[in-house]
């Protein structure tokens, strides 16, 4: 299948190799808003995972129920194990035992109390992680294993920008397109072109949803700049996906301005948990190719200097 074709661009993002920088920037923040997310209920055990707690079930019943069979040590021994996996994963050390142990680790927990973790973006998160243990990867550069590696090589090491398979940052990137896309899709269906919803959403009452500063400006409040912003999301949920899997180059970086503007103003605006922007930003990130990633990290890199 010719790659140039829009059939062939679309199965490229699974073949051969690419730079190791996006999956590598990714993995960073991935994880970093995994332990933003978890961490508080996880460190202050005894509220959220104890027989006494206040607790709601949204995914596995098994583990939900067998809670009150756990011992207070033996969840403190689990929750300790849990971050620092996570943690390890972050900096890129063991990496794919790491990615194991901490998916595991957040699965269980959110099964024994959804009620101080829940949130939508968890279904992706556990999409992303399945995949990272099953493929492995994301730690060729910006980590630990990647620094041990080239003292164990020496000479030996190659030389020249690190490469890394494609199969895993498709995976993440489609990932995040996916549910961005079908976003837009499900809001065509609740009717939101025909109504304003953004007008609703921002009216809300002042620590409910939205940021204070939204609350106290009025100007964000007006019929049109809300419809705006309505079709606004609809354009960007619906047409970015598109172009960032079908477009060319250019069209393609403009999407991506886009996108990333997008999940920009969505956290500033409301009150969502940072997992989701990690995400899902983040994962905006691996539709960068090889040429532009390589402009980013020489600049990055000038700088430094």
């Amino acid at each position: 299948m010719r790659t140039g074709s829009r059939p062939g661009r679309f199965f490229a993002a699974f073949e051969g190799t690419r730079s190791a920088v996006p999956i590598a920037v990714f993995r960073v923040v991935f994880f970093l808003g995994l332990a933003l997310h978890f961490f508080p209920s996880l460190i202050v055990l005894d509220e959220n995972y104890t027989a006494g707690a206040l607790r709601t079930q949204e995914w596995n019943h098994w583990l939900y129920a067998s809670l009150d069979h756990v011992s207070h040590s033996t969840l403190r021994m689990w929750s300790i194990l849990t971050m620092c996996a996570c943690v390890m994963a972050v900096v890129g050390l063991w990496t794919r035992a790491a990615v194991i142990v901490s998916g595991i680790g957040l699965y269980v927990f959110a099964s024994f109390n959804s009620l101080p973790v829940q949130t939508l973006a968890l279904v992706d998160a556990w999409a992303i992680l399945l995949a990272w243990m099953i493929c492995g990867g994301g730690a060729e550069v910006l980590s630990v294993d990647a620094v041990l590696r080239r003292r164990r090589l020496g000479a030996d090491a190659p030389s020249g920008p690190s490469r890394a398979p494609r199969l895993l940052s498709g995976l993440v990137l489609y990932q995040a397109l996916l549910g961005t896309f079908f976003a837009g899709v499900e809001k065509v269906l609740a009717a939101w072109p025909g109504t304003n919803e953004m007008g609703i959403l921002l009216n809300y009452p002042q620590g409910f949803v939205i940021r204070d500063w939204v609350a106290d400006s009025s100007w964000l409040h007006g019929s049109a700049v809300t419809h705006g912003l309505t079709w606004f999301t609809l354009a960007v949920e619906l047409g970015a996906p598109l172009v960032l899997v079908l477009g060319r180059p250019r069209a393609r970086l403009f999407a991506l301005v886009v996108y990333e503007a997008f999940f920009a103003g969505i956290v500033t605006m409301l009150q969502v948990p940072p997992l989701f922007y990690c995400m899902f930003a983040g994962g905006g990130l691996l539709a960068l190719d090889d040429r532009q990633v390589a402009w980013l990290v020489a600049r990055v890199t000038r700088r430094g200097a």
